[in-house]
Formats: C-alpha cells, structure tokens, sequence
C-alpha cells in the first residue's frame, strides 16, 4: 500500500495514495515538503509490484507527491491486489462498451473513464510488464473499440519502470509494448521514466536522482504553473541530500 505523508492544518497524517487533493494541502515525502496549488488533472496510477515497499513503488509515491503538488488529483490502484481475472478473449465488449466480467475490472473501467492522465508503474519481469499489470492491460481492451474509446476519458501516458540491469536496452521491449498500447487505444504518451541498476528492493536509497526525476515527472503535469514547486522541491532535495551525507 502507497502512504502519503500529509500536512494539514498543523498535523501530519498518513494517507493513503488513494485520491489525495486538498485545499491549502502540503504534501511530506521522506521530508520533502511541497506546497499544493489544487485545480489539475485526474492521474490514474496503477502499480504492478508485488513488493508493497519497493523501489517501483516508492517511485509511483513520488510522482503522486509532485503530481498532487502541482494541483492534481491523484489516485493508485495496486494491480497486485485487484481481485480480477484475465481477458476472454471474446470481443463481446465491443458491442457493450465494456467488459462483461463482473469483478475488480468494473473498478478499473470506472477510473479509466474519470481519469485526464494514465500512469503504469512497473518492476522489469521477462524484460516487460509484472503478469499483474499485463492482466491490466488485458483489460483495457473495450477502449480499442469506439463505444467503449467514447467512455474513456484517458488521453495521456506515463510509464515508470525499474530494473536490476543497468544496461538501458533491457527496457526496449517495455518500452514497444507500452508504444502499442498507446497507438492501440489513441493515448499520447508524455513521458517515460526507465531506471537501471535497482538490485535490491531497498535500493533506490541510494538513487535520489530517480527521485526526484519521478516527483519533477509529476510536478510537469502541472505545466508551467508547477515550475515554482519544482524549484522548491530541488532546493529542499539538495538540502535533505547534504544533511544525509553528514549522517544527520
């Protein structure tokens, strides 16, 4: 489960990255703060990791912060905890708009057609998506169809990606699948975040750049409104950074 940590009103609670937007909000990540602007797009994370703690995660949590700190509203459905089954493969949702299977897909259909921003959030498995995130796009099938396309709000992509292998061409083959994807269901991907070189599930401690390239990934949803909090979060990033490497 992704938490958010929130500062309201003086209180910092934990929230879970289920939609997190509120008025005069600031959001806490591992001690960064970010002030909220609200008034942004719908982002529909979706994160296929079966470690709760891991380094995909951490990096979806990240890009929530400064997507929700550019004035987004944000919300994360875990792929691994989706009690859905896989695609029948009978194309009968072309006709109905959607999937006839009643389970955890009719949660997914309703975000997909509420959601401005669609991103997918992805340990490296086989040199693709978790088979939890492939059961996912499996079912975004009703929107290759018109009926079911005219239901679905979704008109930008993200893909967030980690691997063990630092090597950059283990993420071609995600990277073309993700590209048929979206040349399948009329999305316009905005951007792609691929970080090698994560062995161990703690590991992206030692990376802060990727960090902070998933929360500056988020805060550009905003557009230019979102450039102050970006500069913000740099300045308050390299002050955590110097505190880290004297120990305190």
């Amino acid at each position: 489960m992704l938490m958010l940590y929130v500062l309201s009103g003086g209180i910092i609670t934990k929230k879970t990255a289920g939609a997190v937007c509120n008025s005069n909000l600031k959001v806490l990540y591992k001690g960064m703060m970010m002030e909220v602007n609200v008034m942004g797009k719908n982002i529909l994370i979706i994160t296929g990791s079966p470690r709760a703690n891991g380094n995909s995660n951490t990096l979806a949590a990240a890009f929530a912060g400064g997507a929700t700190a550019a004035g987004n509203t944000v919300e994360v459905l875990d792929a691994c905890a989706l009690n859905m089954d896989g695609c029948h493969g009978d194309a009968s949702c072309h006709q109905r708009g959607c999937c006839g299977l009643k389970d955890d897909g009719v949660k997914l259909h309703e975000k997909m057609c509420w959601a401005d921003v669609l991103v997918l959030v992805t340990p490296i498995y086989w040199k693709s998506f978790t088979s939890q995130i492939k059961k996912v796009v499996d079912r975004l099938y009703p929107f290759a169809a018109p009926k079911g396309r005219a239901q679905c709000t979704v008109k930008e992509t993200y893909l967030i990606a980690t691997a063990n292998n630092p090597d950059p061409a283990v993420f071609g083959p995600i990277k073309e699948e993700f590209d048929l994807v979206n040349t399948l269901l009329q999305f316009e991907c905005k951007g792609q975040l691929l970080c090698g070189g994560l062995g161990g599930p703690d590991a992206i401690d030692e990376h802060p750049e990727y960090v902070e390239a998933a929360v500056r990934l988020g805060v550009g949803i905003g557009g230019a409104k979102a450039e102050a909090s970006a500069q913000q979060f740099s300045k308050e990033l390299n002050y955590i950074n110097k505190l880290r490497s004297r120990g305190l």
